[in-house]
């Protein structure tokens, strides 16, 4: 699934296209990935939230790298260092990560034409996010969700309840979420924006 050597070479490659980061996201990243995690740590993990990560995540934490170069402001590592505390908070109620992702269309229950639309308060409840995991910051408050439990597992989520644009999926699976930045990062003079 992942090849760490063609992942790394790139990423090397870009960084000596962009010494002085001017890539989106690239002065977080540096565009360069954190260490591997060993597989103990994974199960650690796991074991702690009583979840099985999603296997294209999983296998890129254990062979290519845990947090950094990444769309927009780049991956957070699984141990959640660098997010706000309010997202790392969520991550340690009792089985928010076990308790299902609640959904499999598009979600955002305050828009204009929603009847009954539900308080501010009530649109950032951690219920509305259960089974799933901040991956990547965004920016202006959103934020990209890799959903590990639920109907919807494996799937990648856009976050922008911030800017009241709900929660969207974005891609099948983080292998596609990821590729789709990185190829069009690494494509001879395309400028990335994101």
């Amino acid at each position: 699934m992942w090849d760490p050597h063609e992942i790394q070479a790139r990423l090397a490659t870009i960084r000596a296209a962009d010494p002085n980061f001017t890539i989106f996201g690239a002065r977080c990243h540096h565009h360069q990935l954190g260490p591997t995690l060993p597989e103990d740590r994974v199960i650690a993990f796991e074991a702690a939230h009583h979840v099985t990560l999603p296997d294209a995540y999983r296998t890129f934490l254990t062979t290519v790298g845990d947090g950094g170069a990444g769309p927009h402001y780049g991956l957070f590592p699984l141990s959640g260092n660098g997010m706000r505390d309010l997202e790392k908070e969520d991550r340690e109620l009792p089985n928010y990560l076990a308790t299902p992702f609640p959904h499999t269309q598009p979600w955002n229950p305050i828009k204009p034409t929603t009847p009954n639309p539900i308080s501010e308060d009530d649109y950032y409840d951690s219920r509305w996010t259960t089974g799933s995991l901040v991956i990547a910051e965004f920016g202006c408050g959103a934020f990209h969700r890799l959903i590990i439990t639920g109907h919807a597992r494996g799937q990648v989520w856009f976050d922008d309840r911030a800017s009241d644009g709900g929660l969207t999926p974005e891609a099948a699976d983080f292998h596609s979420w990821y590729r789709d930045w990185f190829d069009r990062l690494s494509e001879p003079g395309t400028p990335v924006t994101q």
